[in-house]
């Protein structure tokens, strides 16, 4: 019975190619959708201490999923996450409006020494930050309530891709006592446009395309200069076929569900422990189905915007109470015909569903800074795992 099933769900894989209907729109999030630390080239400090990135656990998975809420969810600002003191040393570090900063990075970090003097950190990201991008760097440390401690910095750029703060001695033996959290926070600047302190929103409803919807109602944005001049975004993702080696991957995942085992030990070890840790503790991995496989492109993209979230229509009809994560990949670039030797890890939800019913055929994806520069060269698949779904 297991192996019937098996081969079910991998036929249900292979069939889900062309599942997806539509983009429904995009949005910056202003907040990581999962973690960064895949984001450093490099990490060192200066007075004989050392700084290195840590993969997530399950408390700092919980406060980005905090943040996430905080700001994705419920509207707010990033700044305005941390304290009341907090914020009124980070008002004071960039002299202005602690609104105008959205959140880029997000990881744990351990340090570890003891210096006299302050302590310069840099961190090499492969992440195009500008040279004179204001930047704040946050750090804080857990208390046993659940509580956290921040100490945040003003960073500077000085080179492309790489940050740099200075942390005083006596905040550095305090913080190299545990892991700590590790924040970004910045303004909209790129190589690509000028600095933007602000937006508004409308709402244009458009002809139907590809939809099942009497229309699409999409979110345009409108960014303005610190001069008040408004600054086209241009930012976009569609959906694109499948290339003949993302056919071919689709065939290797489905040779491996076939075979019984369950989807998420296709992907390397690093990437699967931090997919479950995304997911409910008590979700078992064998109960995890891949539904759908598609793949997306992107254009004009900016540089340190941050993470953007994508509703994407699908045929699959997914349960919002049942756990899902995605699986990211890019083509091997240097053997086309071998399997993905790239992929990152998504934040997925259903949305809520329409009235009178009890699922959705609209998911949200969280799509990483990292790569979203990437999607304008070359398409990335995204393998849509969910909890077995009910079948009616």
């Amino acid at each position: 019975m297991k192996r019937m099933l098996a081969l079910l769900l991998a036929a249900v894989l292979l069939m889900s190619i062309a599942a997806a209907e539509t983009l429904r729109d995009d949005a910056y999030t202003d907040v990581p959708t999962a973690m960064t630390q895949d984001s450093v080239a490099e990490l060192f400090a200066t007075a004989d201490c050392r700084a290195e990135t840590l993969q997530p656990d399950e408390r700092s998975i919980a406060l980005l999923d905090s943040v996430y809420k905080f700001v994705w969810e419920e509207g707010n600002r990033p700044a305005r996450y941390y304290d009341v003191p907090t914020q009124e040393k980070i008002a004071a570090l960039i002299g202005g409006d602690i609104d105008a900063l959205h959140m880029t990075e997000a990881m744990r970090l351990q340090l570890s020494g003891a210096p006299e003097d302050t302590v310069t950190v840099t961190m090499r990201l492969n992440v195009e930050y500008t040279p004179g991008q204001l930047i704040v760097v946050v750090l804080g440390i857990p208390q046993e309530d659940g509580a956290y401690v921040w100490y945040p910095y003003r960073g500077r750029v000085e080179t492309l891709g790489e940050i740099k703060w200075e942390i005083p001695a006596a905040d550095w033996q305090v913080l190299c006592l545990q892991p700590i959290s590790f924040h970004v926070l910045t303004d909209r600047i790129g190589p690509r446009g000028g600095k933007l302190w602000g937006y508004e929103e409308y709402y244009e409803q458009t002809p139907p395309v590809f939809s099942k919807d009497a229309g699409d109602v999409k979110r345009m944005r409108y960014w303005y200069s610190e001069w008040g001049e408004k600054i086209e975004d241009n930012f976009r993702v569609w959906l694109v076929d499948l290339n003949d080696p993302m056919q071919a991957e689709v065939q290797r995942i489905g040779a491996h569900v076939a075979d019984g085992k369950p989807i998420l030990d296709y992907f390397p070890e690093d990437r699967k422990a931090e997919a479950l840790l995304m997911l409910p503790a008590d979700v078992a991995p064998a109960t995890l189905v891949a539904y759908d496989v598609i793949a997306l492109m992107a254009e004009e993209y900016k540089d340190t915007y941050g993470d953007v979230n994508v509703e994407i229509v699908f045929g699959t009809a997914y349960d919002p109470l049942k756990a899902m994560v995605v699986l990211a990949g890019f083509v091997n670039q240097d053997d086309p015909r071998a399997p993905f030797v790239e992929w990152y890890v998504l934040r997925a939800e259903a949305l809520k569903p329409q009235e009178g019913q009890d699922k959705s055929d609209s998911v949200e994806i969280g799509l990483k800074q990292l790569f979203l520069p990437d999607m304008e060269e070359r398409p990335v698949m995204l393998v849509v795992i969910s909890q077995e779904l009910d079948v009616q």
